[in-house]
């Protein structure tokens, strides 16, 4: 806010600089990010979208109704699930036209965009790791014309060396705003490990992925803290249908694969938040196309304004 000090001086430096405070710290956390004024506030609940698969294209299942009209009710954050590494060294690319639209509504709707980079069928690492400063700065293209954040899901053999080096130049680049975050085993592998190493200081949060239903992720969050992570910067995934219901309700705490699991699992380990893999593809079965009453519950729980 320049100027300030040149004001009136009925209202000296001081007074306006106390003024200055008290309506940040009256301000939404929403408008907070989008002037770019600190880091993300408050708990996260992740939704990831597979909306862009790496082989077939545009998944119009990743997107459906409820989440069209009303996104902000279902999460804070959308993972849009996938573009490749290889896509990052394309000087021309850009997201397919309904991938875009999409991104631009949920945006509109207020909320938090992470574009997936990598996934457990992905192409380009080692051209990503030859070259990190020019995938760098066409993810930064990206999240500038789409104010949208990075999430680095490296599944598929990424160096840890240029993976660094990649969101270390995305982070000194990136709009105000935005967010670099990261997927990572329960067990998080040896590349995974040592990419949190090199960038937990920088990484807004990590993902820690879903394996199966019956794993307790509470053994992910303590080997995750062992590996470095802070609990204030983990989220745990679960799925979204097919094996559970956790689009439909959260559960029960006492059913490891339930939402009501990983909520017990946030209030009692203090971490940041939970995540869904995912709307669309072969975890959505048995959830609907105009409703997730689970999701919505889950981000009332959670305390999530909507």
């Amino acid at each position: 806010f320049p100027g300030l000090s040149t004001f009136s001086p009925l209202f000296p430096p001081t007074i306006l600089k106390l003024q200055f405070l008290y309506f940040i710290g009256h301000m939404s956390p929403t408008l907070l990010l989008a002037l770019g004024l600190g880091a993300f506030s408050g708990p996260i609940f992740q939704l990831d979208l597979f909306i862009n698969d790496p082989n077939a294209g545009y998944q119009p299942t990743g997107y459906p109704q409820y989440l069209q009209t009303a996104p902000q009710n279902y999460m804070n954050v959308a993972g849009i699930s996938f573009i490749q590494p290889a896509d990052l060294m394309n000087d021309t690319y850009d997201f397919p036209a309904p991938v875009a639209t999409a991104i631009t509504n949920l945006v509109a709707k207020g909320v938090t965009v992470q574009v997936l980079v990598g996934g457990e069928v992905s192409n380009g690492w080692p051209q990503l790791a030859a070259n990190p400063q020019k995938a760098a700065a066409k993810a930064v293209a990206l999240m500038q014309r789409y104010k949208v954040g990075i999430e680095v899901d490296d599944e598929a053999g990424g160096d840890a060396t240029g993976v660094i080096a990649f969101i270390h130049a995305v982070a000194a680049g990136k709009p105000n705003g935005t967010y670099i975050s990261m997927d990572a085993a329960g067990t998080p592998t040896t590349e995974q490990r040592a990419i949190i190493n090199g960038t937990i200081g920088t990484l807004d949060w990590v993902n820690l992925m879903v394996s199966t239903p019956a794993y307790d992720q509470g053994k992910s969050v303590q080997f995750a803290v062992q590996d470095g992570v802070p609990a204030e910067k983990i989220l745990v995934a679960y799925y979204a249908g097919t094996w559970v219901n956790n689009c439909n309700t959260m559960g029960s705490a006492s059913n490891t694969g339930d939402t009501a699991a990983g909520l017990q699992i946030v209030q009692q380990m203090g971490i940041k938040g939970m995540s869904i893999w995912a709307v669309g593809g072969a975890s959505y079965a048995g959830c609907g196309t105009t409703d997730a009453p689970g999701f919505s519950q889950a981000m009332k729980a959670l305390n999530i304004a909507q």
